[in-house]
């Protein structure tokens, strides 16, 4: 087998239905729970289901776990040692960096690579060509492999666990940007302002890059922390009198008060309102 997928579930149907469209290729799967339309769709699509881990990784290039964050470390303790020289398995759960880590740590027979792959995208929509960013020994094998077959892979010269990592911290921004504007835009709307809030947001940041948002907000917020968080009470004050719950508001008031301990107009020095985001970072991850 090319490639082999432990789990056939949503994700894994709709890349195996991606890469049947690009040649032939010698796919496999391996599902605790066959249905009966689980085994159609590996009829359709051509794909050999296997009765055991056991059979399926046998001679498999490419083993992919595609099953779920929580089941991620106990599938690669089975199926580790029964891989060989020459096999790379690769761990597509969107799980935590550290599992990621713990799996690359695990015994494995000399000669098998990990490759620690994060989905950066949905899978039902874009098939093989959702985009992927791959770790680990066996990142670089696996996209010789399958990039010329049209999947969008970047492989990073990092360890396991630093394309999850990029994943989960993406989340923290793509996550927590909704909840917030939520918070705001509900006390918008309970004030009718809605509308003029967003376009007095928008000309604070339409138009700006990731990285000049960032070098905007980065060394500035240091050192105004002190001041930034007294005016954060007012804002809370002001949610909590339209009744809307400031939770994401609190909790900015409470990190700029924790940043508001530390002398930052010092520390960063003359002109460090101008400071890039790069440095800035570096400064307070080293601090902290």
């Amino acid at each position: 087998m090319d490639i082999v997928f432990i789990g056939f579930g949503e994700a894994a149907y709709h890349l195996c239905a991606g890469l049947r469209t690009t040649g032939e290729l010698r796919i496999g799967a391996f599902d605790a729970n066959v249905s009966p339309q689980l085994q159609q769709r590996a009829e359709q699509l051509h794909v050999t289901l296997f009765d055991s881990l056991e059979h399926a990784c046998h001679g498999a290039r490419f083993v992919v776990c595609l099953t779920s964050a929580s089941s991620a470390l106990g599938i690669a303790q089975k199926v580790l040692p029964l891989l060989v020289a020459g096999q790379t398995y690769v761990d597509m759960n969107s799980a935590a960096p550290t599992v990621k880590q713990a799996i690359d740590q695990l015994p494995r027979p000399t000669g098998v690579d990990f490759c620690d792959s994060a989905v950066m995208g949905t899978v039902p929509g874009n098939n093989h060509r959702v985009p992927m960013l791959l770790a680990g020994s066996g990142a670089a094998a696996f996209a010789e492999a399958f990039t010329p077959r049209g999947m969008r892979l970047t492989a990073l010269e990092a360890e396991a666990g630093a394309a999850s990592a990029i994943k989960m911290l993406k989340s923290v921004v793509m996550k927590g940007l909704p909840q917030l504007l939520l918070e705001a835009f509900q006390a918008g709307e309970k004030f009718g302002v809605l509308d003029k809030l967003v376009a007095s947001l928008g000309d604070s940041l339409n138009g700006k890059t990731v990285e000049q948002l960032a070098d905007t907000f980065t060394a500035r917020t240091l050192i105004h922390a002190k001041r930034r968080s007294a005016e954060m009470i007012d804002a809370i004050a002001t949610l909590e009198a339209a009744g809307v719950d400031a939770s994401m508001t609190r909790a900015t008031q409470a990190q700029l008060d924790r940043l508001a301990a530390t002398d930052w107009a010092s520390l960063l020095g003359p002109g460090g309102s101008d400071m890039d985001f790069r440095t800035a970072i570096t400064r307070l991850t080293a601090h902290d």
